[in-house]
């Protein structure tokens, strides 16, 4: 596993870096916000906490959508510093594995390009109160800055399943844009072997050992 990059590589980054200077509409990752926005939408006023807000970009996108109640956070001051002069939402510098950071008002998180960056990424979770509406996103692909990557949805839901309720997830490019409920769930042993929150009993064990065993074969 990768080391962690500290704050002052993101703060280079962010101020040598065009597309995070660039009005959100131009940035590479304008059509995932797209999706995030899709989902906030489903909400009622949602009062979000953005974990990894990077230069505000995301929360200019959504005040220009008409959502008021927002208040997002990154360990880069640098990064903090230039969202400050995008839109008037609260900004702060805290690192995601306090939590202090989440000592606010909220009922949805948003997370994305953060978890991989981080080897502690379920602490991160962790510090998320229960019930929380929590819309992340992760990559499929390798980076210098990455200490993990996801090949497929199945991975991403073994991963998470004890602290995140996936309810979707989308792929877009490569990227996976993941809509879930941060919900505590304590598997049974079946579920624990197959890092699921399905219901599992004899026949779905029988069916998962058969199809696996068949894939090995396949690929050997």
């Amino acid at each position: 596993m990768k080391k962690e990059k500290p704050s002052d590589y993101y703060d280079q980054l962010f101020d040598s870096r065009n597309d995070y200077q660039v009005h959100y509409r131009q940035s590479y990752y304008y059509v995932h916000w797209t999706q995030v926005i899709r989902f906030l939408e489903w909400f009622d006023e949602p009062k979000i906490l953005e974990i990894g807000c990077g230069t505000g970009q995301l929360a200019e996108y959504i005040y220009a959508e008409g959502f008021k109640f927002y208040t997002g956070f990154d360990f880069s001051p640098k990064a903090i510093e230039m969202a400050k002069t995008k839109v008037h939402f609260p900004f702060f510098v805290e690192n995601a594995l306090n939590p202090k950071a989440f000592e606010v008002d909220y009922d949805t998180v948003i997370c994305l390009e953060v978890l991989e960056h981080i080897k502690e990424d379920l602490k991160v979770i962790k510090n998320i109160k229960d019930g929380t509406r929590i819309i992340f996103s992760l990559p499929n692909f390798d980076d210098p800055s990455h200490v993990r990557f996801f090949r497929s949805e199945r991975s991403i839901k073994a991963r998470y399943y004890k602290l995140i309720d996936i309810k979707k997830i989308i792929r877009i490019g490569q990227i996976y844009i993941c809509l879930g409920i941060k919900e505590p769930f304590k598997p049974n042993l079946a579920q624990w072997l197959f890092k699921t929150r399905e219901r599992t009993g004899l026949g779905s064990f029988t069916r998962r050992v058969i199809f696996r065993i068949n894939n090995i074969i396949k690929s050997s």
